[in-house]
């Protein structure tokens, strides 16, 4: 029997990632929010922050216009975060873009370019 330990902040980080990807997939109706994916969470040591990391297709323009239309709902997500989860207060909630799945596109485009030219 394998037994995996798993912190306390940890476990929250990944139930907060879970259902604040549900909620923003489900439920934000905010036209500017287009297709998200949260890629990590990273609670502070006080919980009282919380940072989600998201990946955004689209251009630069879209990309900040997604992150606008998250940062606007932030007060919704926290709404509905207390009554799905039983914790005793929801973390402040800053969106953070994540750049390493573009980054990911690149170096392989890259790889795929040097293969092609042996």
């Amino acid at each position: 029997m394998v037994v995996i330990y798993v912190d306390r902040t940890r476990k929250a980080e990944i139930d907060l990632k879970r259902e604040i990807s549900f909620i923003i997939n489900t439920k934000a109706k905010d036209p500017r929010i287009g297709f998200i994916t949260v890629t990590d969470t990273k609670l502070s040591a006080d919980f009282k922050w919380l940072d989600v990391f998201v990946s955004i297709m689209g251009e630069e323009y879209e990309i900040n216009r997604s992150l606008e239309g998250l940062k606007n709902c932030c007060g919704f997500l926290k709404k509905n975060l207390l009554r799905r989860l039983k914790l005793k207060s929801i973390p402040n909630i800053r969106f953070l873009y994540d750049k390493s799945i573009d980054t990911g596109m690149r170096i392989s485009e890259i790889l795929e370019t040097l293969d092609k030219d042996k």
